[in-house]
C-alpha cells in the first residue's frame, strides 16, 4: 500500500503545509459517512475497509515522491523535509467490512494528529466509496434473483464493462462480498480466491459448420458439467441440440450441467427451453441468463414466471448502473477545542466521536441509535478499533469470512428494505447526549 501514498488530493498537502507553517497538529477526529442513500435502496454495505486499513497503516512517501512535490515548486523546503518521516501514527474505528450501514452514521472514524487525521481523507473515500457502492448493487441483484427462486445464483460477468482493471478487481471482489458466487475475472479468483465461472462466446459456436457440431466439441473438451451458449441462432432449436448433446452426455457417464439465454424475452424461452429440456429427461440441467440484467429486470422475469437458476450479470452491476457515485464525506468532527459541527443546508454533520448501537428484536435488525462515544445505549456497537497507535489490531478476515458475516447480517435487515423498490425507511434515532450537543453546537456557531 505504500505505492498509494500519493493517491491523494493535492488540497490534503496543501493543508498540511499550512498547518505544518501555524504549528497546528493537534489532535482530531473525523467521521467518514455516506450523507444519502440512492433512490430504491434500503441501506448500503460497507465495503473496501480493510483496504483502508492497510493505506493507513502503510503510509510513507518515497524519495521520488519527495522529489515530484519538489520540481511542482509548490511547497516549502521545511515542509518536504518533513515528509520522509510521515507516518500515520493515530486510531482508527470502523463497522465490520460487510455491514450494512445507513446514511449518516460513521463507517469510519479516525483520531490521530491533525495532519495525519487530514491527508487521509481522500484515498480512504476513494476505497470507500465504490467498493460500498458495488457490494450494494450486487446484493440488490442477489436480493432480486434469490426472490424468484431461493436457491438462484448470481455470477460476476462485469471484467469487459468495468472502468478498467482496479475498478474491475475491486469490483469483482465487492460483488462476491454482495452474495455473488463466482467471477468470470480469472485475476480476480486468482488474487481474491473467488470461484470462477464461465461458459463460451457466440463466436466458438459460429466457428463451426453447424451448432451442434460446436456444442459437441466444446462438450468433448469440458465433458464435466458443461454450460452451452444456445441462442446464436434460434434459441428453442439451440436447446434440442443441447439436449441431443446431453443425452450423449448421459451415454458417457456423464451430464450436461446448463444453457445459457443471452438474448430474447427471457422470461418466456425460458419456459420454453426447461419445456425441451425436461422432455429429454435433462431436468437436473439448469437454465441461466444474461444480457444487460439488473435487478429490475429480474424482478419483472420472475413476475412473468420465469425458471432460471442463475444470472450473469455484468454491466448494471460492476458500474451500480444508474448510480454513477455514492456521496461519502469525511468531516471533522472533534479536535482539541471540542465538538465540531457544520451547518450548512443539506450538509449538517453531528459533532464529537460517536458509536453506532444496533437493536435487535426477534431476530430482527429494528433501529440504530447513533450516540456519543461515553453514552451509555442498549444494543451491537457497530464500531470497533481496527488501528491502534498507526498498527492494525487484527489480521484482515479471508473473504469468504468477511462475504459469510454480510449475508448473515442482511438476512437480519427488514424485508421491506431488500426489495427492488424501497419506500420504507430504516430506524435511526439520535441519542440525548448528541442531541444536546448539536443543539449547543449550533447556538454556538449559527452567527459566526
Amino acid at each position: 500500500m505504500k505505492e498509494k501514498t500519493m493517491l491523494t488530493d493535492l488540497y490534503q498537502l496543501t493543508m498540511n503545509a499550512a498547518y505544518f507553517d501555524n504549528q497546528k497538529d493537534d489532535m482530531a477526529t473525523f467521521d467518514l459517512f455516506i450523507r444519502k442513500l440512492p433512490q430504491d435502496w434500503g441501506f448500503f454495505i460497507a465495503n473496501g475497509i480493510e483496504d483502508a486499513i492497510d493505506y493507513v497503516t502503510n503510509l510513507q512517501f518515497t524519495v521520488e515522491d519527495i522529489q515530484y512535490l519538489k520540481d511542482q515548486q509548490i511547497f516549502n523546503e521545511d515542509f518536504l523535509e518533513t515528509l520522509p518521516e510521515f507516518r500515520f501514527n493515530g486510531e482508527v474505528y470502523a463497522v465490520k467490512e460487510g455491514t450494512p450501514i445507513m446514511p449518516n452514521t460513521p463507517v469510519m472514524r479516525v483520531t490521530a494528529k491533525r495532519t495525519e487525521a487530514q491527508f487521509v481523507e481522500t484515498a480512504l473515500l476513494n476505497m470507500i466509496n465504490f467498493q460500498t457502492m458495488i457490494a450494494t448493487k450486487a446484493n440488490r441483484v442477489v436480493n432480486a434473483a434469490k426472490r424468484g427462486n431461493k436457491d438462484a445464483v448470481v455470477v460476476d460477468f462485469g471484467l469487459r464493462r468495468a472502468q478498467e482493471e482496479d475498478a474491475a478487481m475491486k469490483g469483482s471482489r465487492a460483488t462476491y462480498v454482495g452474495g455473488a458466487v463466482a467471477t468470470s475475472n480469472v485475476k480476480a479468483g486468482k488474487e481474491y480466491g473467488i470461484p470462477i465461472s464461465g461458459t463460451h462466446a457466440h463466436s466458438f459456436v459460429m466457428s463451426f459448420k453447424t451448432e451442434i457440431e460446436a456444442f459437441r466439441a466444446y462438450a468433448k473438451t469440458f465433458p464435466n458439467k458443461p454450460t452451452l451458449l444456445i441462442d446464436t441462432y434460434d434459441t428453442e432449436q439451440g436447446a434440442r441440440n443441447a439436449s441431443i448433446v446431453g443425452k450423449e452426455l448421459e451415454a458417457q457417464g456423464k451430464q450436461l450441467g446448463a444453457v445459457r439465454l443471452d438474448s430474447g424475452d427471457l422470461a418466456d424461452l425460458s419456459q420454453k427451453v426447461r419445456k425441451i429440456l425436461d422432455e429429454q429427461g435433462l431436468d437436473y440441467v439448469k437454465v441461466l441468463a444474461s444480457n444487460d440484467l439488473n435487478e429490475y429486470k429480474i424482478d419483472e422475469m420472475n413476475e412473468k414466471g420465469a425458471v432460471i437458476t442463475g444470472y450473469g450479470v455484468g454491466t448494471e452491476m460492476i458500474t451500480a448502473k444508474p448510480v454513477a457515485a455514492i456521496s461519502g464525506v469525511y468531516k471533522l468532527v472533534e479536535d482539541n477545542q471540542g465538538g465540531k459541527i457544520k451547518l450548512a443546508p443539506g450538509k449538517k454533520t453531528y459533532p464529537g466521536k460517536k458509536q453506532i448501537y444496533r437493536q435487535e428484536v426477534n431476530g430482527e435488525y429494528k433501529v440504530d441509535i447513533l450516540a456519543l462515544e461515553d453514552e451509555k445505549v442498549m444494543g451491537k456497537p457497530l464500531l470497533e478499533q481496527v488501528v491502534k497507535d498507526g498498527e492494525r489490531v487484527r489480521e484482515r478476515p479471508k473473504l469468504a469470512e468477511t462475504r459469510e458475516y454480510c449475508l448473515n447480517e442482511v438476512a437480519k435487515m427488514p424485508e421491506a428494505l431488500k426489495q427492488t423498490r424501497v419506500i420504507e425507511q430504516y430506524q435511526v434515532q439520535i441519542s440525548y447526549g448528541l442531541n444536546n450537543l448539536v443543539n449547543q453546537l449550533t447556538d454556538q456557531f449559527a452567527q459566526q
